[in-house]
């Protein structure tokens, strides 16, 4: 219970204890009052009507008028409502009668029965005696009157100490709300701040206790600012040093090596490139290293601008040469990238002092087969070797392998159509688990099925976004999967990846959002994995995105965390539920600077409290190994292997469904 609640309560219960005291008080007293008002008025009837019945008594007039007279003045003394009786005693020769009357009231049902055992008002006979003549006169009091004057009365007091009580709340609730409005804030900048979103500066309140806290929440928060700045900024440095190439700004041979075999693990489906120029030795030996540098860097920052594909990785590896990933990447762009190489390099050494129509040579490989990082790279030597024997054609393309049939672009848009219109889709649920054995949620992974044929989401992703199609790929799975989840309460935390495509269209982003509107039940069952990527190059938009996903409940994570050497404040600023850390800093590491570099990143998503996943952990070492370094949760064959039995067939629907779901 909050702080104002247990304040309201204790108002409430104080003026309620204060009426209820006051009202009890005007009852006792009303009681005591009518009691004695009782008294005081059978004494005053008394004394002025035996005054008037002696006198009747001695008049000299018949028996029988005297009793006439009599009998009026007792009825008289009836007419009174407090009077019940009246009885009228006389021991003389000259009236041989003894008169009483009386009347009965009967009140019981104009009031309850517990408010007369409360407040008892008896009934009171008092007498009057006279000497000369003797008589006596005797009245006793009715307290049904009574009680009805008291019962009157306290529905008067009742009203009263309602309507102070009411006023009471009227005046004391305000107040409290006003006082402790400043404490609500508070509360509401903490809550903000546990449910993972960034912290605000709070205005200083007027109160100076509250004022000290919010001083120190501030300075706290600065503090904490502070220090993740330069965690983050530790972590780029650290992996700036093992993974980057000091003078290009590129990442290093160590970097692309890591980054194909995160690829090949993956996908294995793309395009590479090696580039290698005598154009920079020539540079340092004529003019020096300042020179040669600067040539380094103008060149790789026009191979940055020029060539821009989703996921490109670009290194140097040596002195004179750099290489280039470029996953799901069709023949005709791999050629169009060559010339865009060759035309890159053209310009900078038309801009230099050092002419050689014979410099640069450009090895294209194009891939779709599993294989190994060395014997890609022995591939392009191959390649580039090729170009240095004929001068006529600078940039010479091989293929890994001529086994498998490749469909273009077209091909795969209506192969991506008929799959959509006749439901060839196939989901396969990979779990992610935490340190706990706790399964935090399902990574759906889609391909498309048709007939014996079977297509995985790696060899068709590059044609869609190529075609910018990807949207329409999304929201077809999204919708799959938002059904799935309705149809079966059961199933899930399930996490949805987005193509780079969809996270630029507008149209996707309202769409997205007006379809979670309409889902709001699966706040805690959904997730989306949004590329690192997006966060870097596309920050307004994939904050339009995730506005959308945190307004209507719905969590996100980063894909490929740490495989961009830009700084890590994004996650500062969007706040992510979870990180999936580039399979670049997971595999390997016995290497110590990896594991520098992978706790260090780590580090710094926990500084948010945001959970850090490790993916393709396929080995018991592996496992225990991440499980130092600052790592929560894990995915991988070694995972799903562990943990098939916590995946029950009734969680994932009937395995006969078109769209069926699979363990991997």
């Amino acid at each position: 219970m909050t702080l104002y609640k247990q304040l309201t309560l204790g108002a409430i219960a104080c003026s309620f204890t204060v009426c209820l005291v006051l009202f009890m008080v005007l009852c006792f007293s009303n009681t005591t009052v009518l009691k004695n008002q009782q008294e005081n008025y059978i004494e005053q009837i008394l004394s002025s009507n035996i005054t008037v019945l002696t006198s009747i008594i001695n008049r000299d007039i018949p028996q029988k008028e005297k009793t006439q007279l009599v009998e009026s003045v007792l009825n008289s003394l009836l007419d009174q409502p407090m009077i019940s009786s009246a009885s009228f005693q006389v021991n003389t020769n000259s009236f041989d009668k003894n008169l009483t009357n009386s009347k009965q009231y009967n009140t019981s049902a104009s009031m309850p029965a517990w408010f007369k055992f409360t407040f008892p008002i008896n009934s009171l006979t008092v007498s009057k005696l006279r000497l000369d003549p003797f008589v006596t006169l005797t009245i006793t009091t009715n307290s049904a009157y009574s009680y009805q004057q008291l019962w009157s009365k306290t529905l008067h007091s009742g009203f009263i100490a309602f309507v102070l009580f009411f006023i009471s709340l009227f005046l004391t609730i305000p107040l409290l709300t006003y006082s402790l409005r400043a404490l609500k804030k508070i509360t509401a900048y903490s809550v903000r701040l546990q449910s993972g979103k960034p912290y605000q500066s709070i205005s200083l309140p007027p109160q100076q206790d509250l004022r000290t806290i919010v001083k120190m929440m501030n300075q706290m928060h600065a503090h904490l600012e502070v220090n993740f700045k330069e965690q983050a900024h530790e972590a780029v440095k650290l992996r700036e040093r093992a993974y980057r190439d000091e003078v290009s700004g590129l990442g290093n041979r160590t970097f692309f090596i890591n980054e194909l075999n995160s690829w090949l693990k993956k996908s294995h489906n793309g395009g590479l490139a090696i580039i290698k120029t005598t154009l920079i030795d020539d540079n340092y030996h004529s003019f020096g290293y300042e020179s040669g540098d600067n040539l380094v860097k103008q060149l790789a920052s026009k191979l940055n601008e020029s060539i821009i594909y989703s996921d490109l990785i670009l290194a140097r590896l040596a002195t004179d040469e750099f290489a280039i990933l470029v996953p799901n990447i069709t023949v005709e762009k791999l050629k169009l990238m060559g010339e865009t190489i060759l035309s890159v390099v053209e310009k900078v050494q038309f801009d230099s002092a050092i002419q050689d129509e014979q410099s640069t040579r450009v090895g294209l490989l194009l891939n779709d087969i599993p294989t190994t990082a060395g014997t890609l790279l022995t591939q392009l030597d191959n390649a580039l070797s090729k170009a240095a024997q004929d001068p006529q054609q600078p940039a010479v393309l091989v293929k890994g392998s001529q086994t498998e049939t490749a469909l273009g672009k077209q091909q795969w848009k209506s192969l991506l159509l008929e799959s959509i219109a006749n439901n060839y889709f196939v989901f396969h649920f990979q779990p992610v688990i935490f340190k706990e054995a706790d399964i935090y949620h399902f990574e759906v992974l889609t391909s498309i099925k048709k007939g014996k044929e079977e297509f995985s989401a790696g060899q068709f992703l590059g044609a869609l976004e190529d075609l910018g199609i990807g949207s329409l790929f999304d929201r077809h799975v999204i919708q799959d999967i938002i059904k799935k989840l309705n149809h079966n309460r059961k199933l899930g935390p399930l996490a949805v990846n987005l193509t780079y495509s969809s996270i630029s269209d507008p149209t996707f982003i309202r769409w997205l959002g007006s379809l979670l509107q309409n889902n709001k039940a699966l706040a805690g069952r959904l997730y989306f994995e949004i590329p690192e990527s997006s966060f870097i190059r596309q920050p307004d938009a994939t904050g339009l995105l995730c506005s959308a996903m945190q307004f209507n409940g719905v969590g996100f994570g980063v894909d490929n965390y740490g495989r961009h050497f830009k700084s890590l404040d994004y996650l500062n600023e969007f706040r992510p539920n979870y990180v999936k850390i580039d399979f670049a800093y997971t595999h390997q590491l016995n290497d110590q600077t990896k594991s520098d570099l992978l706790a260090s990143i780590s580090r710094t998503a926990h500084r948010l409290n945001i959970k850090t996943i490790a993916t393709r952990v396929e080995t018991e070492t592996q496992l225990e190994r991440l499980s130092e370094l600052f790592v929560n949760g894990f995915q991988g064959y070694i995972i799903e292997k562990r943990n098939e039995g916590l995946v029950k067939k009734d969680m994932i629907g009937s395995l006969s469904a078109p769209n069926s779901i699979k363990m991997l």
